[in-house]
């Protein structure tokens, strides 16, 4: 249309709609959309810790084994692209284009309001069908039963763990979450689960799962086939991981159930991921996007294990958004520098989030009583430089305590091409 405002404009304006909970609109996005009958297999995946992982690990497999597969997932590090990615390679700007644009017309002649959220799995669905993938992949958005990605059918569903999060939202107790979350349990379908740990818990989502399927989205209402996964206590997330598409890999139609699945060279972005310093006079990066408390917590061990940590040959470079108890997201930094003191500690401000970051002024005196030497960026590309001409090779940046964070850093080291971004290492 002529004079019509370019669609990544119109985009960036859907972010001021906040988030909205709700399947109405996006049910109604999708049937305006006329998408044809999907033929491929849907996984859909919900969690507070460990999804994006899981859903990247599945991501690699599939695409070792040569089935085609798109994933949508949120939110991204550094470019919108990265929600939706093929065979793990996020989508070509071009491509993303054309679906947004489909989105807006479909949305625009209907009179339907849609979220940045909502638009962009929209687009997801429109890629998906144009590409004739095999297999999608889901990530919810937020909790499940009124998350947008809902509205899509599924034929197996995974659960990871679960935790205490957005509890202004999904409630302040876990078996509350759990039953926002297990929510997504299709009647007659499977549904992986992570073991919870918990009896109450775990009894929560049998209890949901005993009566799956939504009415409102005419699906069939009836017990979901639940698998419940055993997680051995101190298990990495990658392994955790692992073992939950180990469990799901049979239940997916397309695959060869006679090979294991291969995850040995996914890279997650963001994910304890090692950056390599190309030049022996500036420091490695370990970037780790945990962002709640218990995700911090879990991070937090691994770290312990670490030897540089281990040994005190590392620097943390830290920043955080809103916290809904920033107290407890911190007592995990703060006990990782009490018993591996690092170096210094460098305090940063992550930049493009939904919400304004957690000023450094507001962290500093949380920190400086650790005695431990601190400085403070409050701009990203500004603490990454800094370090790069404080420290060499010897040393270890970690970066963690957002995702945003890590985008940042990412586009600092100037590591944030397709390939960069990829899930599945270049061979």
């Amino acid at each position: 249309m002529v004079g019509q405002k370019p669609v990544r404009i119109w985009l960036e304006e859907t972010k001021h709609l906040g988030m909205a909970l709700g399947l109405a609109n996006t049910a109604k996005a999708v049937e305006a959309l006329q998408l044809p009958s999907s033929l491929f297999t849907t996984v859909h995946v919900a969690g507070s810790n460990g999804k994006g992982t899981t859903c990247a690990m599945l991501c690699t497999a599939l695409t070792n084994q040569g089935v085609s597969n798109l994933l949508f997932s949120s939110p991204h590090l550094v470019r919108v692209e990265e929600r939706i990615r093929i065979n793990g390679v996020p989508v070509h700007a071009d491509v993303m284009n054309r679906a947004l644009e489909a989105v807006r017309t479909a949305t625009s002649a209907n009179s339907i309001t849609v979220t940045f959220f909502e638009v962009t799995f929209l687009a997801s669905l429109i890629i998906a069908h144009e590409a004739g993938v095999e297999m999608l992949i889901l990530e919810t958005g937020l909790g499940g039963r009124l998350d947008a990605t809902r509205v899509s059918k599924a034929d197996v569903c995974i659960l990871t763990s679960i935790a205490l999060e957005h509890t202004d939202v999904l409630g302040n107790e876990r078996t509350k979450i759990a039953r926002e979350k297990a929510a997504i349990a299709r009647a007659f379908c499977p549904l992986i689960v992570r073991d919870p740990g918990d009896p109450e818990v775990l009894e929560t989502i049998e209890d949901t799962a005993s009566n799956a399927g939504m009415e409102l989205l005419g699906e069939d209402i009836g017990p979901a086939d639940l698998v419940v996964v055993d997680i051995p206590k101190g298990t990495s997330y990658r392994d955790e991981a692992k073992l939950l598409v180990d469990a799901v890999w049979p239940h997916l139609a397309g695959v060869n159930i006679q090979l294991e699945p291969d995850t040995s060279n996914c890279i997650w972005p963001a994910r304890m991921q090692f950056v390599e310093s190309q030049s022996s006079v500036e420091p490695h990066f370990l970037l780790d996007g945990a962002h709640n408390p218990s995700g911090l917590e879990r991070a937090v061990k691994e770290l312990h294990h670490r030897p540089e940590i281990q040994k005190g040959d590392w620097v943390l470079l830290f920043g955080t958004s809103p916290q809904t108890d920033l107290n407890e997201a911190l007592s995990h930094i703060i006990q990782l520098c009490t018993s591996n003191p690092p170096l210094s500690i460098i305090l940063s401000e992550p930049q493009g989030g939904r919400y304004p970051a957690v000023p450094v002024v507001e962290l500093t005196p949380r920190f400086s009583s650790l005695g431990i030497q601190l400085t403070v960026h409050p701009v990203p590309k500004d603490a990454v430089e800094h370090a790069q001409v404080a420290y060499d090779q010897s040393i270890l940046v970690v970066s963690i305590g957002s995702l945003y964070m890590q985008g940042n850093v990412l586009t600092s080291l100037g590591a944030d091409t397709n390939d960069d971004l990829s899930f599945v290492a270049k061979q």
